[in-house]
């Protein structure tokens, strides 16, 4: 089932609709729906799609683009003919969209295993590019990759293509009304929520979900059997994507503890911060695994910067599933691990999550307490020496206000005695005059009747409001 991703499609559908050849580049972390994406644009058009295969070497590349372009074309005498490299077969596939009479998508997924994560292939585009396709005007090039640091670096970034991408795209997670509509609102708001803590908005997972099933059968089966799908997704998602990959494991494992700047992390490698340490942070941020904060009052040079594991599924694999992979695999799911061992000790690790989750989707915030348009900048307030966020939420406004955030994840609607914590919050703040500060609390269910009545908070967002709000 396809929902969500209208923004996206109109703007390919607009590209796609103009006079002559146009490139797009669309990429983002596995199961982020990427190749549904574009399965949804190309519907009822003339496209033809290959994908890279991971691992291999050029000649396997070229062998298996032969065979899906045989399969596409139904060209009989394809299957006897053999490419010995990638010119042959452009020119091939050249004297094919001469011969059509419609505007035709040519769709290359998984480009950087097409590419053998090397940049002859991107240089030779540029070559076929420029002197035939587009002059034919009817070409629609849509190159796709999983590895966000090639496709950056090497697509996007590169001399070959410069000037000539028409659309760029770093595909983000599905918004919770689409989530909701995914699962056919089967389940209460406040469920699917508990699973977007789990899943983030990544759409594949939420199709391994049962919606027969309760919360806790669905993690079980899905993380904690020796056959789960899930109990295996992180090697997936996550070697694929570096070659250095116990580097990037080192720096998931320390952030997984709390924020941390790029000082800590050079020094739990044991390296100099200036150079490799950075590049493999920079290159977990493109990858959306890990997020770069500074305090909302100070710039993006700020030394203060410190960055932080937001990726939902990495938080929840290393902190209640990979400690347990061994029972996991021995019990063979003969043993409820995850209600009987996770879900009676992870109510501290679900406010956490939640106040990640609030950081992440600040602008779907704004748009609920109705300031989206106003929003300056936003982020946490912290100190040098901090060892986490003393606010985690604050937005600095063009209308002279500033918004701060309380965010609490309770089974109940939040009590009065909420005050007091956020009045020392407020304390912290250093309010030039002329400036409003605005208080919110955001929340499961709401604040209780008796602070609702103190008329204390400026907004009080719940769970129900988030899965309704469309950006």
């Amino acid at each position: 089932m396809f929902v969500g991703r209208d923004q996206e499609i109109d703007k390919l559908e607009a590209l796609h609709s103009k006079k002559g050849s146009c490139i797009s580049v669309i990429y983002g972390r596995r199961r982020i729906g990427k190749s549904s994406l574009i399965s949804e644009f190309s519907e009822k058009k003339k496209y033809l799609k290959f994908e890279g295969l991971e691992g291999e070497h050029t000649d396997k590349q070229i062998e298996n683009f032969k065979n899906d372009l045989a399969k596409q074309v139904k060209d009989k005498f394809l299957d006897k003919m053999n490419f010995s490299n990638w010119s042959e077969v452009f020119e091939y596939l050249t004297d094919y969209i001469d011969k059509s009479s419609k505007k035709i998508i040519l769709v290359f997924d998984e480009f950087q295993w097409m590419s053998a994560n090397q940049t002859r292939l991107v240089s030779l585009l540029k070559k076929i590019w420029d002197n035939d396709w587009k002059k034919s005007q009817k070409v629609h090039l849509v190159l796709c990759g999983s590895v966000a640091s090639f496709m950056i670096q090497k697509v996007i970034k590169s001399s070959a293509l410069f000037g000539r991408i028409d659309y760029q795209l770093c595909l983000g997670e599905l918004e919770p009304i689409d989530i909701k509509k995914l699962l056919k609102a089967k389940r209460c708001d406040e469920e699917i929520f508990k699973y977007m803590l789990i899943f983030g908005g990544v759409p594949r997972y939420f199709e391994l979900i049962n919606t027969s099933k309760t919360f806790s059968q669905n993690i079980e089966d899905i993380f904690y059997k020796d056959d789960s799908v899930l109990l295996y997704e992180y090697e997936k998602i996550f070697y694929s994507q570096f070659r250095e990959h116990r580097n990037y494991e080192k720096i998931i494992k320390f952030l997984q503890v709390g924020p941390k700047t790029l000082k800590e992390v050079s020094e739990h490698l044991k390296m100099k911060s200036s150079g490799g340490v950075k590049s493999y942070l920079e290159n977990l941020e493109k990858a959306l695994f890990i997020t770069a904060y500074v305090p909302y009052n100070k710039d993006e040079n700020s030394k203060l910067k410190k960055y932080k594991l937001t990726d939902e599924y990495l938080r929840f694999y290393w902190k209640f599933v990979s400690p347990k992979k061994k029972n996991i695999k021995s019990m063979k799911g003969r043993q409820n691990i995850f209600q009987n061992q996770v879900e009676p000790t992870w109510d501290k690790w679900l406010g956490f999550a939640f106040e990640n989750f609030c950081l992440k989707n600040a602008y779907l915030l704004a748009e609920i307490m109705g300031f989206s348009e106003k929003v300056k900048s936003f982020g946490p307030l912290f100190s040098k020496g901090d060892k986490g966020f003393q606010i985690d939420l604050l937005y600095e406004r063009s209308d002279n206000t500033i918004t701060l955030c309380e965010m609490k994840y309770y089974n109940k609607k939040v009590p009065l005695t909420i005050q007091r914590e956020v009045d020392k919050k407020v304390k912290l703040l250093n309010v030039k005059k002329g400036i409003t500060v605005e208080k919110a609390i955001i929340s499961q269910y709401g604040a209780e009747a008796k602070l609702k009545e103190l008329d204390y908070f400026h907004h009080d967002i719940t769970v129900a409001d988030i899965m309704n709000c469309k950006l």
